[in-house]
């Protein structure tokens, strides 16, 4: 008969002390420390009533005695990130304004999500530091400050960017090194600065402060609400790739050839040198490879 599974209301009978008073064992360096409610990191996010955030303090990993590293308020605090990165989803997908241009659900996405794309960007270089402010951004690491917490859009285009490691490790290393300063996004984090900032109810961001919108606004040019929906009239600035000079492109048109639609070209007013997507990539390719000559 197989034998029943350990209890965690007790500590098992060879498994080690782990207190302040106990003495260090010969020959080995580095005694995990208790883990107790008195030694828990601080956390803004409160859990949901019923949600027992109590762990044993430690597991058994083949010999190794580990601390937990997620505790489920954790887990729970990215859900609600997640449930309201969905809840935006849907709110686009099914606007139900007017719109002056009709468009599908998944093409109306596409265009929201173009646009939180350029948001990052705005935030990431202008607000966090970009490429030639690193003396700016001095020595050490980087915290993210109450102020500096980005949009939910925003915030949902970085999670899927840390979702790609290397490539979120190479780029921070070629332009963006205030996000390298940051390091690591630890569960700390997302619960205090991240998570804090949605409401685990209704899944809907809370009202941001005066303070936190009039930052974004006067670092990014953006206004700190995103819109679900986008009309012909609205603009963006796009370089052109020969002469660098800025091209004021409709995010859509009628045509199919804004900036965030799929068959998006332009003829530049200053060179009128004909470019698309496809060319400003070329010359980003450029740009970075002359940089590592």
């Amino acid at each position: 008969m197989a034998a029943p599974p350990p209890s965690y209301t007790t500590a098992p009978v060879d498994a080690p002390v782990y207190s302040e008073t106990l003495a260090p064992t010969a020959g080995v360096s580095d005694t995990l420390p208790g883990y107790d409610a008195s030694g828990a990191p601080f956390r803004s996010f409160v859990a949901c009533p019923g949600i027992e955030d109590t762990l044993p303090n430690h597991f058994k990993v083949n010999d190794n005695y580990i601390k937990p590293q997620v505790m489920p308020s954790d887990l729970q605090a990215h859900l609600v990130l997640l449930g309201a990165f969905h809840r935006l989803r849907e709110e686009v997908r099914t606007f139900k304004g007017k719109a002056d241009l009709p468009m599908e659900p998944d093409e109306r996405w596409a265009v929201f999500l173009q646009r939180a794309v350029y948001r990052f960007e705005q935030w990431a270089v202008r607000m966090i530091g970009g490429e030639g402010q690193e003396e700016v951004l001095g020595e050490g690491p980087k915290v993210l400050t109450p102020n500096e917490v980005p949009p939910l859009d925003v915030l949902m285009v970085w999670h899927t960017y840390m979702l790609n490691p290397r490539t979120y490790y190479e780029d921070c290393l070629r332009k963006l090194p205030g996000l390298l300063r940051m390091g690591q996004v630890s569960w700390e984090f997302l619960n205090v600065q991240l998570a804090s900032s949605v409401d685990h109810e209704t899944l809907l961001p809370h009202l941001p402060s005066d303070a936190r919108s009039s930052a974004f606004i006067s670092f990014t040019g953006q206004p700190f609400d995103y819109t679900l929906n986008t009309t012909s009239e609205e603009n963006v600035a796009v370089y052109c790739p020969s002469c660098s000079q800025p091209n004021p492109i409709p995010w859509i048109t009628y045509k199919g050839d804004g900036f965030a639609q799929r068959g998006f070209g332009c003829v530049c007013t200053n060179c009128r040198f004909t470019f698309s997507r496809e060319t400003l990539g070329v010359r980003k390719f450029y740009e970075d490879m002359e940089k590592c000559i």
